[in-house]
């Protein structure tokens, strides 16, 4: 790995934050060893039992995927409803590589909703400004039923161009057709009906079938670190999905403040609410090295998704000495980012230490984890890394 000088460092902090990566680019340089760096902040949990509800998240890379894409996500999840987790979330992409196994939540929300009994289904998010309001409202009107009202949805404006070669003349106003697309389905969620027009150009007003089990729709907006984004989530009363990619811990501390402080703005108990986490997750055996076992597949995956983020700015002229450093030694940048992730954005490592990141995002005002487990990693190791989180979160509610 190369290393690089203080100066360069400050450099890659500052492509870190022009990636929109805050969380991954901290004020100081220096990083305790690893099994000390998260213990060595933890602060007391806010309460007697506070520790967030566990759930999984699904992200991976199309990379190598053949007949057996699903097999992982449908034996996690069997895992996860057996033991109790809250809630598994499957994304919607298209046309990546990271992410790409996941074009339809609905679909595989379907599959999931088959195999569990309690586990609660959810989209972690729909891209709303690629879909009519119509087709949602439909869609996961057949989940809710299938999973016997299992179901919740979080929603998001989209922020990957290219997945917009679907609905290309709704990018620009993507923020505000994520919003009026989702009163449009909470409202044929209830029962009403919304008017549209038919062939011969009459409005014509419909309504959805099936009718879905729960009588209202449970809402989460993925955001990351707009803070306007987290008072309208308050001021809107749905809960919210977010990740440190975006911001660091303490800025989420500050952002949850936003969201508590609008939710109370509105009327509405600012205590409520679920704030659920993204991580990055791995339980390593006693005496395992979890640092040198995940950091190649982390490694590959972190790089895919640093070229997603690096094409949405590419047209950015602000900060070429930055890029030159970057393509000198791509993978040394790589090795850069992987170090900062491990260290404070992940659920990565030996169960004491899995524990005090759980500690520590509860006092932060997280009250649910999303564990993403798929990120490179092979299936038997996933699924022993799932079953030692299960043993550590029976403990953890003992």
């Amino acid at each position: 790995m190369t290393h690089f000088t203080p100066q360069q460092q400050s450099i890659l902090q500052e492509r870190l934050r022009l990636l929109g990566l805050h969380g991954m680019a901290p004020a100081q340089a220096a990083q305790p060893a690893p099994e000390q760096a998260v213990q060595q902040t933890v602060q007391p949990a806010a309460a007697a039992g506070a520790m967030p509800e566990l759930s999984l998240i699904f992200f991976s890379s199309a990379e190598g995927a053949a007949g057996g894409t699903y097999q992982l996500l449908l034996d996690a999840v069997r895992l996860a409803d057996q033991a109790g987790f809250k809630a598994v979330w499957t994304p919607e992409r298209h046309f990546q590589d990271v992410g790409g196994p996941y074009p339809n939540p609905a679909v595989l929300g379907a599959a999931i909703a088959a195999v569990t009994s309690r586990l609660r289904v959810r989209a972690g998010s729909i891209n709303l400004p690629l879909h009519d309001p119509l087709r949602v409202a439909e869609e996961w009107a057949v989940v809710d039923n299938l999973s016997n009202g299992r179901v919740d949805v979080a929603i998001a404006p989209g922020w990957h161009a290219g997945d917009f070669i679907l609905q290309p003349q709704n990018y620009e106003m993507r923020r505000q057709l994520s919003s009026s697309h989702l009163d449009q389905v909470q409202a044929l969620w209830r029962g009403e009906r919304i008017v549209r027009n038919d062939p011969s150009g009459k409005a014509v007003e419909v309504r959805t079938f099936p009718r879905p089990v729960q009588p209202a729709l449970p809402v989460w907006l993925t955001i990351s670190h707009n803070a306007d984004a987290w008072a309208y989530a308050g001021r809107r009363g749905v809960n919210v999905l977010t990740a440190l990619i975006n911001h660091s811990l303490e800025g989420l501390v500050e952002r949850i403040a936003i969201y508590r402080a609008a939710r109370a703005e509105a009327g509405l108990d600012p205590k409520g609410g679920v704030v659920s986490l993204m991580l990055h997750t791995y339980v390593g055996a006693d005496g395992e090295d979890v640092k040198a076992m995940v950091k190649p597949a982390l490694s590959a995956y972190l790089a895919g998704f640093l070229a997603q983020q690096d094409h949405l700015n590419s047209a950015d002229q602000r900060h070429q000495d930055v890029r030159a450093l970057v393509r000198a030694d791509p993978q040394a940048f790589v090795d850069f980012v992987f170090e900062r992730y491990y260290e404070s954005c992940s659920l990565l490592g030996s169960e004491e230490r899995c524990t005090a990141m759980l500690r520590r995002v509860a006092e932060a005002g997280v009250t649910e984890v999303a564990c993403l487990a798929d990120f490179g990693l092979g299936h038997a190791t996933v699924m022993q890394g799932l079953q030692r989180l299960a043993a550590m979160r029976t403990r953890l509610a003992a």
